[in-house]
């Protein structure tokens, strides 16, 4: 499982794209879902503090599988989303000084048709105040 840190501002949607660089056969990728939440801290209780339930995703040879090297190589591609408004509800705003970023953690989690889980990705989530309010 990689461990990375993601960011994100109070004033825009999250909507990044994440690749995911595998060698071997495809993933048994149908019926699975994958899944971000932030919580608080790790392992926190209850509910997320924000999520994105049903990532969309998209898995194919890697786009240097041309290439003998990578010839057994895959690319999952993953697109969470976190609209702006959930961001902006997010705890902590301009704590302890205005425009101090908070940290909060993620993780990226792959539930397969079998109900098996594995964790694409997990670490840190920083949201910072953003600068445009518009």
């Amino acid at each position: 499982m990689p461990i990375q840190t993601l960011y994100a501002a109070r004033n825009i949607d999250f909507a990044p794209t994440l690749n995911f660089d595998y060698r071997g056969e495809a993933l048994p990728l149908d019926g699975a879902t994958i899944s971000m939440q932030v919580r608080l801290y790790p392992g926190a209780a209850g509910d997320p503090l924000v999520a994105d339930a049903a990532i969309e995703f998209e898995d194919a040879a890697h786009p240097r599988a041309s290439e003998p090297e990578y010839a057994d190589w895959r690319r999952l591609t993953v697109f969470p989303v976190i609209e702006k408004a959930a961001l902006a509800a997010m705890p902590g705003q301009n704590q302890p000084d205005p425009g101090d970023a908070q940290t909060f953690a993620q993780e990226i989690k792959i539930t397969y048709a079998d109900a098996m889980q594995d964790s694409l990705l997990s670490g840190e989530f920083v949201l910072y105040a953003g600068v445009d309010a518009t």
